[in-house]
């Protein structure tokens, strides 16, 4: 049995019939294997005296210390104790207060567990150690149905666990693992990691002394030396994402910028990934309108950076412009216009149906208020359209050649965007395949956080389907665009093309057609 199987069997023993609390058993065993003090936080009945016998019961032949109600004094000589609990510690017992000074300070080879229902905030700085303790280790107040079920079948039966001694550990080998560690290489994502972590800690006000660091480390480099590996992995900094920081503010604030973090050293070779995601839709939609879109020359005006078509419509008395994006015209896609504080109307819904006609939809409410009304728009929520008005739409040009032309260079421009993002996007999937498999590999890695590791992972998985769906887009986009030559030139027949300007637009509902204003 090499040491890696030895520590498997031997964290499914003394997690055995502990649900939901596995993952912050294993934490405190490794926290005490390598002779790191730490504070076992949790409410009355949460567990915690089960916790502390099963990660004792993993130290062969241990000495062990426990100081509580029971014993208060302290021994003369307590380094010949592997292993010292303070058991329900209060700062506002100042015996139990200078015990700890003492054995915090002057431990040499010593586990230290401290247990108490007191937040560790209060409880270690009052105790003026919490520099000196490595984490805090949050036992949670409740637990789900299913782990609640499984309790329930457990009661009355032996919580105690017996680990063979083939399998324990005894102090020579705790000694001889600990000075291992030093041969254990942080990897530069570990390094990474602990360096964006240490400045979220600043960012937070949240003190780290160097100590604890060095600490941390040694117990990420525990992790991949238990696990056979002389280099430290990402996996093995899962625990910093964890409520090991004391303070609830303070484990809410790490644990989130952890995930951000984490995730910029996945991507660090991909990082158009940590992007907004490629709208290749909004190429689709692009390459749609060059191909089978005609040749026409419209009255626009630039606004809000771009071409738009002007219109006028007048609701409860009120006329009121809307500016429609150019873009649009002869697509069958629903869209917002720009009102004349260019913003995004919310509450008008236009459509050209695959013609230069505009259909204009509105917001019932403005019916009575208008569009100018002291309604919030930006907030405002519409399901329900009725419709308002079809506006023609005045053409300067059929056939016009310098709108062929611009197409031509439209073209060219989609053309090399198509090549371009197909070639990042398949790069990335490939990247992603990559990284899923490599991680994937780690699944069974002791002391994985298999929370976070089944977060990552799908993390992954999602950004591969969306990437492949980007790639099933941009293809798309690349069959319409390869057949644009043969239908440059061509101009359907469009319903709504008047010569010229028209004097009298058929419209309902009390809409107005209107040319660009000068």
């Amino acid at each position: 049995m090499n040491l890696r199987q030895r520590f498997a069997e031997l964290l499914q023993i003394i997690t055995k019939d502990i649900p939901e609390r596995e993952y912050y058993v294993q934490l405190g065993f490794l926290t005490a294997l390598i002779q790191e003090p730490f504070y076992l936080y949790g409410r009355p009945g949460c567990g915690s005296s089960l916790f502390i016998r099963r990660i004792s019961s993993a130290f062969k032949d241990a000495k062990i210390l426990k100081l509580g109600k029971k014993q208060r004094q302290l021994p003369d000589n307590i380094n010949d104790f592997n292993l010292i609990i303070f058991d329900n510690f209060s700062p506002t017992d100042e015996q139990s207060k200078n015990n700890l000074q003492i054995v915090i300070h002057d431990h040499e080879k010593n586990s230290i567990i401290i247990s108490g229902d007191q937040k560790p905030e209060s409880a270690l700085s009052r105790s003026e150690v919490s520099d000196q303790v490595t984490l805090t280790i949050m036992l949670p107040d409740s637990i789900s149905s299913d782990a609640l079920c499984k309790l329930l079948q457990l009661h009355g039966t032996d919580s105690n666990v017996t680990v063979p001694p083939s399998v324990a550990i005894s102090a020579e080998e705790q000694s001889e693992w600990i000075q291992a560690l030093s041969k254990v290489t942080l990897s530069p994502n570990t390094l990474a990691v602990i360096g964006k972590v240490a400045e979220t800690c600043e960012k937070n006000c949240v003190y780290v002394p160097i100590r604890r660091w060095l600490a941390l480390s040694n117990m990420i480099k525990a992790i991949a030396f238990l696990n056979g590996r002389a280099e430290t992995k990402l996996i093995d900094t899962f625990f910093l994402g964890t409520s090991i920081w004391g303070r609830s503010a303070s484990n809410t604030a790490i644990s989130e910028s952890y995930k951000q973090i984490l995730k910029e050293q996945l991507y660090k070779n991909t990082p158009s990934l940590l992007e907004t995601p490629y709208d290749a839709n909004g190429l689709l939609m692009r390459v749609n309108h060059l191909v089978h879109s005609s040749n026409n020359l419209y009255e626009t005006k630039p606004f809000n950076g771009e071409k738009c078509l002007a219109y006028r419509i007048t609701i409860a008395g009120e006329s009121v412009p809307l500016y429609a994006p150019l873009k649009y015209i002869e697509t069958d896609i629903n869209f917002n216009p720009y009102n004349e504080l260019r913003q995004v109307e919310k509450r008008v819904v236009c459509n050209y149906h695959g013609t230069s006609n505009c259909t204009i939809s509105i917001d019932p409410q403005v019916r009575t208020s208008g569009l100018r009304s002291s309604v919030n728009q930006s907030n405002s929520t519409c399901t329900k359209f009725e419709e308002f008005g079809t506006l023609p739409t005045y053409i300067l040009r059929e056939n016009a050649p310098e709108i062929i032309e611009e197409k031509k260079v439209l073209r060219d421009t989609l053309s090399a965007e198509i090549k371009e993002a197909m070639d990042r996007e398949t790069a990335n999937l490939v990247a992603l395949r990559n990284t899923y498999k490599l991680f994937n590999e780690s699944k069974d890695d002791l002391f994985c956080f298999t929370q976070m590791f089944n977060a990552v992972q799908n993390d992954i998985k999602a950004q591969f389907d969306n990437t492949a769906n980007i790639i099933k887009t941009i293809k798309m986009a690349s069959e319409v665009i390869s057949s644009l030559p043969s239908n440059m030139l061509k101009t359907p027949n469009l319903v709504g093309k008047p010569q010229n300007k028209p004097q009298a637009p058929q419209t309902t509902q009390n809409a107005q057609s209107s040319s660009a204003e000068k």
